[in-house]
């Protein structure tokens, strides 16, 4: 064979393996790619055909293999953060339709506290909504972490919700953790209609409050709130070094503090102060306060607290005895204290 012949093969051959090569690079970054779009950017098989102008077949096949040749690896982790022996002691301890613990990163950090059970009771108001639901949102850090959870969300499929304003505001009414705001948020994250309270959490004096109860827009958001079916609430402590709000210092006086602690208050719903056996505790304070109280709350077919952190665990232990709440979501080291006191239990066994 002429050696020229020889040359033209080895060539050929060598040009052939390139092309093979290129051919294999080029289906390598196929692959990437539509497994980048489907499992990273969440890209339909149709999407993704559409925008790379192949087959749908094709998609489903690259999928196929980018799994095959190792390209997308699927782990499946263990669940952490889990606690179903601790929600159902504390269910049968406190007679909870239900609890919700999660686990918390940081025990010593009432905020992050906040944020992260907050993420719990998101999870569990996206779950339990339902169409045509009545909800009332109170106020506090707690709920502040589950708005800003839910945003973080897809919407959910109910229809026909009403988010109720269950506290005036305190307060700057731009700030974030306004109650306004905090409504007006969760609305959003559920295709909701608002029913706002135009009125303070506290005012001046009696009169004030009265001539704002007055006010139709004020009595319709009360008379839907008494009406509603969930609450979510925050759980307040009544010591003064645990409350890390800035806009409760705006309506609260040291000396009120002082006096509802002096008449065995450990804490708050809704700024409504009950003892440790979750009893109410009258002040001045009734009177000026706008909002739901601790008697109508009860009339709420689900009543859900929200609050974790040793510097809740009073309080929440008062809640629990006087039944004031039907769900509890909290973090595991403040589920665990609480069922170490079985004197704190609301049967008192």
């Amino acid at each position: 064979m002429p050696l020229t012949d020889n040359v033209e093969k080895i060539a050929s051959g060598y040009l052939l393996i390139a092309m093979s090569s290129i051919k294999t690079v080029d289906k390598d970054r196929l692959l990437v790619k539509v497994a980048h779009l489907y499992y990273e950017h969440d890209l339909t098989q149709a999407e993704i055909s559409d925008r790379l102008r192949i087959s749908r077949q094709k998609v489903q096949r690259a999928l196929q293999q980018a799994k095959d040749q190792g390209i997308v690896q699927i782990l499946i982790r263990p669940l952490i953060g889990i606690f179903s022996t601790l929600e159902n002691q504390l269910e049968e301890r406190f007679g909870l339709a239900e609890a919700v613990v999660v686990d918390i990163t940081a025990t010593d950090d009432q905020t992050r506290v906040a944020r992260e059970v907050g993420a719990g009771a998101a999870d569990y108001l996206l779950r339990v909504v339902r169409s045509g639901d009545n909800v009332v949102i109170s106020w506090g850090n707690s709920l502040l972490g589950m708005v800003n959870a839910l945003s973080n969300h897809g919407r959910v499929d109910a229809t026909g919700v009403t988010v109720v304003q269950g506290l005036g505001g305190l307060g700057d009414p731009n700030h974030e953790s306004h109650a306004t705001e905090l409504v007006r948020r969760v609305a959003k994250a559920l295709n909701a209609r608002t029913l706002l309270l135009p009125a303070p959490a506290v005012t001046a004096s009696t009169a004030a409050r009265d001539a704002f109860c007055e006010d139709p827009f004020v009595a319709q958001a009360l008379e839907s709130g008494r009406a509603a079916n969930l609450a979510f609430v925050g759980i307040g402590s009544s010591n003064a070094e645990t409350i890390l709000v800035p806009e409760f210092w705006n309506i609260m006086k040291a000396s009120t503090l002082a006096a509802l602690k002096g008449r065995g208050a450990v804490g708050s719903i809704n700024l409504r102060y009950f003892d440790e056996g979750g009893r109410s505790v009258p002040s001045e304070l009734d009177e000026l306060t706008i909002g739901l109280t601790l008697k109508e709350l009860e009339k709420v077919y689900r009543v859900v607290g929200v609050a974790g952190g040793a510097a809740k665990l009073r309080a929440i232990r008062a809640a629990l005895k006087g039944n004031l709440i039907d769900v509890l979501v909290t973090d595991q080291i403040t589920a665990q204290e609480l069922l170490k006191n079985k004197s704190t239990d609301k049967n008192g066994h």
